[in-house]
């Protein structure tokens, strides 16, 4: 069922971002999903028999993802060499890359942090997978990778998840903004460049989880996210 809600939350977002990016209330809605599948991640983590399937189930769909993710949320391509299609595949004008390598980055953070032992060399080691995904301009970007770790540290305490989520969103996600206002002081202050806190929101449901596991539709839920880029592309192409 979170997952149900977390796609159909994804959805929504996806379409206000793509097709009605004026219409904020779309996007509001889907601030809700990201941290849902942050969660999630988390929990299969400590439920996988094989972490390394799993990891490497999320690069591959993280791989089928660009194309579909590019089409939806890049403007149309103008073809002129061999380079403008590999620009635009990877994300036009800079690489941006799509949520599924955000969450790949996150579960290897989550097993570094419990493979080392010295606490200062677990920080540093995620700190540097943050930057990787930072780095790699990946949906959500650091940010994303702090709330999956974050999920899974503190998964057995409801008022420490509150807290850490709150911390990583004002450290990981408002500062980024405000040194984007620093940095260009005449640009005027908008508000709709916090909407990303209504996310905290959606540890209504994430606490609503029971811990038992749902019917196993997992293939089903990873191609929901290429297919309905793919169509959210071909309808933005068609109009």
């Amino acid at each position: 069922m979170l997952k149900i809600i977390a796609c159909l939350l994804m959805l929504i977002d996806h379409v206000g971002a793509a097709l009605f990016p004026e219409v904020i209330i779309l996007r509001m809605v889907g601030r809700l999903s990201f941290p849902i599948f942050a969660y999630l991640i988390a929990m299969g983590y400590s439920k996988t028999n094989s972490f390394s399937k799993y990891f490497y189930r999320l690069l591959i769909f993280a791989a089928i993802s660009q194309i579909p993710f590019s089409l939806a949320f890049n403007e149309p391509l103008s073809v002129r060499s061999f380079s403008d299609v590999l620009r635009f595949l990877m994300g036009s004008p800079s690489p941006h890359l799509n949520v599924f390598f955000t969450l790949a980055i996150g579960l290897l953070a989550i097993s570094t942090w419990d493979t080392l032992n010295l606490k200062y060399s677990k920080i540093f080691a995620v700190l540097a997978l943050g930057l990787l995904a930072e780095t790699l301009s990946t949906d959500y970007g650091i940010y994303g990778v702090g709330m999956i770790l974050t999920f899974y540290v503190f998964r057995d305490n409801k008022i420490k998840t509150i807290i850490s989520q709150t911390i990583v969103y004002i450290v990981l996600n408002e500062s980024q903004v405000l040194v984007y206002l620093y940095e260009y002081k005449d640009v005027a202050l908008d508000l709709t460049w916090f909407i990303q806190g209504i996310s905290l929101a959606s540890l209504i449901f994430i606490f609503k989880y029971n811990g038992n596991k749902g019917k196993d539709l997992r293939y089903a839920f990873y191609a929901f996210y290429p297919v309905h880029l793919l169509v959210i592309g071909l309808i933005k192409i068609l109009i």
